[in-house]
């Protein structure tokens, strides 16, 4: 059964089965931008009240640093993803350090630039792996993700990624953490919205051949299937150029609603060709295109009223989603989006769980990610199952004037 609800003045986050690792530890609920580490005494100024300088003093008054790795696409095919995951975790560590660090000391970062390629994943993640590092966020994408995922195992230090293929919960590696709702919650949202909101009869499918887009087909087919719902499914591969044959097939079977899931390049070049086909139904699309990466390569009408299966919009009237958005318009100038409020998120659950370990050793630190509860930040609600996965909801949105906005957020029973 679906719950529908205007999303105007509501949270944004859907919760579904939210359950805390074995182990019963919680992280108190703690929320951003109070940092989850050393939280200052009732005698101290508040965030608000410090000025630029006493924040920077704060921070270099820190005794030591502890280490994180990140593995992020700086270069290549997702470069405007890489700046965004470096300035949401920028922010965060401002935060952090200057409410008093994490165990006393300074949290920092070492960069390596993934390009989003899994033999440049591999290759960043072990050089990674040889610094000493309590733990790893990244690599982004579930390809890489996957590509890497031993590495992580065999080393005994825990990763955060937000690759969102439900084939990640395949990996049987206690060291994973997901720190983005999987598309086993995704898929199902799509396939629900389409069938119970907009009354699709038969639906188009247009995925990507890749882990991810093969991940959310294999998710939202069965629902169809259950359903009696007819559809049609049509691969791409990524990189490809042309999908006009694709999306005539699409057009040919007579859909009346189509779910696109596929990386950003692709779903920008569907949205493209859609158009330019005249096959106007309600598109139903996966988180990237309501990033700006994906936005700025279209104009207006190529996505004007599709619907996107997202985690984050900075459209959203929770106030922990506004006070982030706020703070880092105040950094930046712009407005956040999707990389950066997962990987802000990543940055403030990864300093709870080293302070709640008392410990930069990692297998202490996997242990504290692990026991991860109720902790409220942008991306959502943090609370670690037993597969590694920390968010548990996602919104529904829907593109005017190329701006994302809240229109349902759904819970499934």
């Amino acid at each position: 059964m679906m719950k529908k609800r205007l999303a105007v003045g509501l949270a944004a986050v859907m919760m579904m089965g939210l359950t805390a690792c074995s182990g019963g530890g919680t992280a108190g609920g703690t929320s951003a931008p109070a940092s989850a580490a050393s939280q200052q005494s009732q005698e101290e100024k508040t965030e608000g009240e410090k000025t630029e300088a006493e924040k920077t003093e704060a921070s270099e008054e820190l005794d030591g640093e502890i280490k994180f790795g990140v593995s992020c696409a700086i270069t290549g095919n997702f470069p405007l993803a890489g700046q965004r995951t470096k300035e949401g975790i920028d922010l965060a560590l401002e935060q952090i350090n200057a409410n008093g660090g994490v165990l006393g000391k300074k949290l920092v970062y070492v960069a390596e630039d993934d390009q989003n390629t899994q033999t440049t994943a591999v290759n960043v993640v072990t050089r990674l792996l040889n610094e000493d590092v309590c733990a790893v966020i990244g690599p982004h994408t579930s390809g890489n993700a996957a590509a890497t995922s031993d590495l992580y195992k065999n080393a005994g230090i825990p990763f955060m990624t937000g690759g969102s293929s439900p084939k990640l919960a395949t990996l049987d590696n206690p060291y994973f953490f997901r720190v983005r709702p999987s598309d086993t919650i995704n898929g199902q949202v799509a396939a629900r919205y389409a069938v119970d909101t907009l009354g699709a009869k038969k639906i188009g499918i247009s995925y990507n051949n890749n882990d991810f887009g093969t991940g959310g087909r294999d998710v939202i087919i069965p629902i169809l299937e259950a359903d009696g719902i007819e559809y049609v499914a049509v691969g791409h591969n990524a990189g490809d150029k042309d999908l006009t044959g694709q999306m005539m097939q699409l057009k040919s079977a007579g859909v009346d609603c189509i779910i696109s899931w596929t990386d950003d390049a692709e779903v920008a070049l569907t949205a493209r060709q859609l158009y330019e086909l005249g096959l106007d139904v309600p598109v139903i699309a996966s988180a990237g295109v309501v990033m700006d990466q994906v936005l700025n390569l279209l104009e207006p009408e190529y996505v004007e009223g599709w619907y996107a299966v997202t985690d984050f919009v900075s459209t959203n009237d929770d106030d922990t989603v506004k006070q982030f958005v706020e703070d880092f318009k105040a950094k930046y100038g712009y407005a956040p989006e999707l990389y950066a409020s997962t990987y802000y998120s990543a940055a403030y659950v990864l300093a709870d769980a080293i302070e709640r370990a008392g410990s930069t050793e990692p297998q202490a630190v996997r242990d504290a990610l692990a026991e991860t509860k109720d902790m409220k930040l942008p991306e959502g609600l943090f609370s670690c199952d037993e597969g590694g996965n920390m968010v548990h909801g996602c919104v529904i949105a829907q593109i005017k004037d190329k701006i994302p906005g809240m229109v349902d957020y759904v819970t499934v029973e």
